[in-house]
């Protein structure tokens, strides 16, 4: 936690220099998703001492806000007690735009809240898992952004490799990975 307070807090010029974009993921256990509560706001409330406006993006509440707004969030939920192998596909299209080159309902939220802001902080990404990754929200966000963006990310770390949830293997390669 000390590296990424370091990051954004003194060396926020720092952010980006290598990877070409503002993004930071901070790994840490899965098994600590609930403790990373307490953590996340203690970070958050240290960027706001020194200053700095913060958009904290709750992953779960955009998701449930997005298919409430499309008016499906029932039949999602009815869909993931009776064949939740079949939600992928129809989840990914809803809140990642699919297989087109349009951006995604999370990522163009995303742009709309953090274009004004210091620093934005993403979190509870796991509710993502085993529809859609990480990664693909990066990617929509990439050019598109220039705020920095901090991705609390419950992965561990095997190798050059994460695995989000202990689950899937990473293909994000550009952001910074503390």
């Amino acid at each position: 936690m000390e590296e990424l307070e370091e990051l954004t807090i003194d060396d926020r010029d720092q952010i980006g220099r290598r990877t070409g974009v503002p993004f930071v993921v901070f790994t840490y256990d899965p098994d600590d998703e609930l403790s990373m509560e307490s953590t996340i706001d203690g970070y958050i409330e240290k960027l706001r001492a020194r200053g700095q406006t913060v958009e904290i993006i709750d992953i779960r509440d955009l998701v449930f806000s997005i298919l409430e707004d499309q008016r499906i969030l029932d039949q999602v939920i009815e869909k993931e007690k009776a064949a939740p192998e079949e939600l992928a596909e129809g989840l990914s299209t809803a809140l990642l735009g699919g297989r087109t080159d349009s951006l995604g309902k999370i990522a163009s939220t995303i742009i709309d809240r953090v274009e004004d802001v210091d620093t934005a902080v993403m979190y509870r990404t796991g509710i993502l898992y085993p529809f859609a990754g990480v990664s693909s929200i990066l990617m929509q966000l990439e050019n598109e952004i220039d705020t920095p963006l901090v991705v609390f990310y419950p992965a561990i770390r095997e190798g050059k490799s994460l695995r989000f949830l202990k689950e899937t293997e990473g293909t994000y390669y550009r952001a910074r990975v503390i």
